[in-house]
């Protein structure tokens, strides 16, 4: 089964729903998650300016939840490195991981907002340099990856850490995209990134009935995405990591379907995948 890396003191009491779906998505998994060491604060300098991260820390200025919390950026620590543990599993083992986590696209260099604090996502991948030559980022999310973008233009990363965001990957077209085509479209990526790690935001909130109403795939389309991107990745022997990301159905469960979806194909293809994987 495909390993989920998640740690308790991720949850926290805040009423935002997008928060709440993670620890219930691991409990309907039905597989134990894998528990890490939190990251320090020198980890979180990797993506962010040290000021920022210092003021958000010692609670001189908001987190990306626009509070001063230090529950939630307890959870940040943790949050944040479960995104590099599920990646560092695969950079050692290969195949496919799951960090049970999100919040990370819209964190800037010096400032977070819109739920995100700190870039889970380029400081995974910047560690990852250590082992491969170049990071492919695909984020799924419906929104925007801005702070993303941000962070490795600071950090002067942007050609080694390829960011591919809404603006490339949520075209009208996609909507009708079937497995295959989603699998084509990642595998022409991957021959032009030539990545030796791929990073995937399996945003839920791509599903076009969120009601944040970004979405623009079906949950069959969603289903369909998901396949392609396993698929390709498993194709070309690149190992992938991904994380939930987006999802704000109410009820919540509709979003943790959607969740529980991403993980049933990630089990499919890399731990017992179908007989017509080849098409």
């Amino acid at each position: 089964m495909t390993p989920i890396y998640y740690h308790p003191k991720q949850q926290v009491s805040h009423p935002f729903i997008s928060v709440q779906k993670i620890p219930e998505f691991v409990r309907q998994s039905g597989r134990e998650a894998l528990g890490f060491e939190p990251f320090t604060v020198e980890d979180l300098c990797l993506a962010h300016q040290p000021q920022y991260v210092g003021d958000v820390l010692s609670l001189q200025t908001a987190n990306g939840f626009n509070t001063r919390d230090p529950e939630i950026n307890l959870a940040l620590h943790y949050a944040n490195a479960s995104m590099w543990t599920a990646v560092r599993h695969v950079l050692e083992k290969g195949g496919v991981a799951c960090s049970a986590s999100q919040g990370f696209h819209h964190a800037h260099f010096d400032h977070g907002y819109g739920y995100c604090t700190f870039n889970g996502l380029v400081i995974a991948a910047r560690k990852a340099l250590a082992y491969v030559d170049h990071v492919l980022i695909l984020d799924g999310d419906a929104h925007y990856g801005d702070g993303t973008e941000d962070c490795l233009q600071h950090l002067g990363l942007a050609a080694q850490i390829t960011n591919i965001t809404r603006n490339q990957i949520g075209a009208k077209a996609h909507s009708a995209y079937t497995a295959a085509k989603w699998r084509s479209f990642t595998s022409g990526l991957i021959d032009q990134y030539k990545p030796g790690l791929v990073i995937y935001q399996a945003g839920a909130d791509a599903w076009d009935l969120d009601p944040y109403e970004s979405g623009y795939l079906s949950m069959t389309g969603l289903k369909h995405r998901d396949e392609g991107v396993f698929k390709a990745c498993k194709q070309a022997g690149v190992p992938v990591a991904w994380n939930l990301a987006g999802g704000y159905s109410d009820p919540m469960q509709l979003t943790i379907d959607i969740h529980l979806q991403t993980l049933a194909v990630s089990d499919q293809v890399f731990v017992a995948p179908r007989l017509d994987d080849r098409q």
